[in-house]
């Protein structure tokens, strides 16, 4: 699951240019200015105002999707320093990941793991069906139209281009996504309403919440229906099948017998 997250949010980062921040690249600078004597003055640094305004908002992206339970216990003990999003970003590194594997053992290592939990223990997933693919960004008219369409048990996959800016779909979308006969809705983005759609009989997943809802576009141009499309490292095609409870997410090129 760590390799997921963290191949999510490099896109995240590089989508923002915020790569160079996490990786170090860009160091914070001084807080005042230094006059032509190399004295420190009074006078606020305008460069670290604008890099420490995009540290914390990294923290507090990285924050909102891990919860609670694991964050802070790990930050009491030290184990996940809270100082700047490079410190939290190493310290998940150091905590959670595993050196020397190549992404296709990732990929295995995160399959496997839902086997075990779920699809051979328990049997069961809390939504599940074939995939249906759209890639959008920031308009959510090619949502709102294939939704419109007789779900018949399948799973909307929207790659949103990883948007923390607005919300792909909300409370409305998943009631009427569940009344047309959705199974669930994956967004590589962020949707919003979330108390709304925690009652509707739908499977919702994304990356994070936001309040601001999307543009719509006029002709339906603003995206591409049943493509491949890449989500954190991992292909999701069109017509798959699609596995997801409060673990994760597996996806098949074949219906499994569960």
């Amino acid at each position: 699951m760590y390799f997921f997250w963290k191949a999510l949010f490099g896109e995240i980062f590089k989508r923002y240019k915020l790569t160079d921040i996490v990786d170090g690249s860009e160091p914070c600078p001084d807080r005042f200015l230094i006059d032509m004597n190399g004295n420190i003055t009074n006078q606020a640094h305008p460069a670290f105002d604008v890099w420490h305004q995009k540290d914390q908002k990294i923290i507090m992206w990285i924050k909102s999707t891990l919860s609670e339970d694991v964050v802070l216990p790990l930050v009491i003990t030290g184990d996940i320093p809270s100082n700047s999003s490079r410190e939290l970003w190493l310290g998940l590194e150091k905590r959670f990941a595993v050196a020397g594997v190549s992404a296709e053992y990732r990929r295995s290592m995160f399959a496997a793991a839902l086997a075990t939990t779920d699809i051979c223990d328990a049997n069961t997933a809390l939504f599940s069906g074939r995939v249906v693919t759209l890639k959008v960004f920031e308009d959510n008219t090619l949502v709102l139209e294939a939704l419109s369409r007789h779900g018949e048990g399948r799973v909307l996959v929207v790659d949103g281009g990883g948007s923390m800016r607005r919300a792909v779909t909300g409370g409305k979308i998943a009631k009427y996504a569940e009344l047309m006969g959705w199974a669930g809705i994956v967004v590589n983005g962020c949707v919003r309403d979330v108390d709304e759609i925690n009652e509707c009989e739908i499977g919702v997943r994304a990356l994070a919440t936001c309040p601001v809802r999307t543009t719509r576009g006029k002709d339906g141009s603003s995206g591409q229906k049943h493509v491949d499309v890449n989500i954190g490292g991992t292909w999701i095609l069109d017509g798959e099948w699609l596995y997801a409870d409060n673990d994760g997410i597996l996806v098949s090129t074949t219906k499994l017998s569960i």
